[in-house]
């Protein structure tokens, strides 16, 4: 474990925080309106799509890899009711920039009620395609900054593996997944164990340690295999179509490695781990993801209880 050197990449922090233009959808029924607007905006900056079901708004309003919304006012008033009333049912305002646009005709007062409804501006075409192409410029670098926040709030930039509180978020979208097609899902927590009294650690050492650790489950886990740092020697795997008796098998692989490298003199610390997973066909673990989470903390404090380097289960404890 020791040749490999390299920082684990932050693939998924990249991938959260697109670079490259701007994708900007266009909801019209106006054929040239999505070409007027292409021929305004940059094309290096920005990729313009059109789609003529405003009824899939929310859904664009929710993708983080849509950077502005662009909705054309001329439609028809029900539609615009529709829209307004959408925008206003959402439990807090769209990161999302969503743009009005409207021609010359559109009174004042009609300009105001979309800024009521939750729009952020009403942009006339063509007389202000200048004026929007600036605002879409600020709005989308700002949309992507929060991005960028987002994501830092669920990776962890030192190993690119989840936070806590991004771990909890993919445990509930894994355990409802597992639920639907009845498939086994399993959690193993990996603690570090107290050094011995004659081998006191530095802190250096100890966050060398970590480090390869972490890397050992980046490299070694499967694909499929969702790895996180709960806290700087704390580390956590879920592991889909994984039943209990293999998330034991997970666990001690992982924990002799860290076993052997310390025979070896590599670091002072060991882990132990602790497992616990459900066969699917279980109501409460759906109802409460996190109670899996909890059962293979409780299964870690008792195998460290046990000594070093040890496997814990909790199996028919998870509540």
């Amino acid at each position: 474990m020791d040749k490999v050197q390299e920082r684990i990449p932050l693939d998924a922090a990249r991938a959260a925080s697109p670079h490259g233009p701007a994708a900007v959808t266009v909801f019209t029924t106006d054929v040239s309106l999505p070409r007027t607007i292409e021929a305004a905006l940059e094309s290096d900056r920005f990729r313009v799509s059109s789609r003529q079901q405003p009824q899939s708004l929310a859904g664009y309003l929710l993708d983080r890899r849509t950077d502005a919304v662009l909705f054309d006012l001329r439609l028809p008033v029900s539609t615009q009711i529709g829209v307004g009333r959408e925008l206003r049912r959402l439990s807090m305002r769209p990161a999302i920039p969503v743009i009005g646009l409207c021609d010359a005709e559109m009174s004042h007062e009609e300009r105001l009620a979309a800024l009521a409804d939750g729009f952020w501006d009403v942009v006339e075409l063509p007389l202000a395609s200048d004026e929007l192409v600036a605002k879409l410029g600020t709005w989308t670098g700002l949309k992507r900054d929060v991005d960028e926040m987002h994501s830092c709030m669920l990776l962890d930039a030192e190993t690119g593996h989840y936070t806590s509180q991004g771990i909890k978020r993919r445990l509930r979208e894994m355990m409802a997944l597992a639920q639907r097609i009845d498939d086994p899902i399993s959690c193993v927590v990996f603690g570090a164990d107290p050094p011995p009294d004659s081998l006191l650690a530095t802190g250096d050492a100890l966050m060398e340690m970590g480090r390869r650790f972490s890397l050992a489950l980046h490299h070694q886990t499967r694909n499929s295999d969702v790895i996180g740092r709960l806290e700087s020697l704390r580390f956590l795997v879920l592991a889909p179509h994984t039943p209990p008796a293999g998330a034991v098998q997970l666990a001690e692989r992982f924990t002799s490695l860290s076993l052997s490298c310390y025979v070896d003199g590599d670091y002072a610390v060991t882990f132990s781990a602790g497992t616990a997973g459900t066969d699917g066909h279980n109501g409460q673990m759906q109802a409460c993801p996190e109670l899996l989470l909890a059962a293979a903390n409780r299964a870690l404090n008792q195998a460290r209880s046990m000594g070093v380097a040890q496997v814990a289960s909790a199996f028919g404890k998870l509540d």
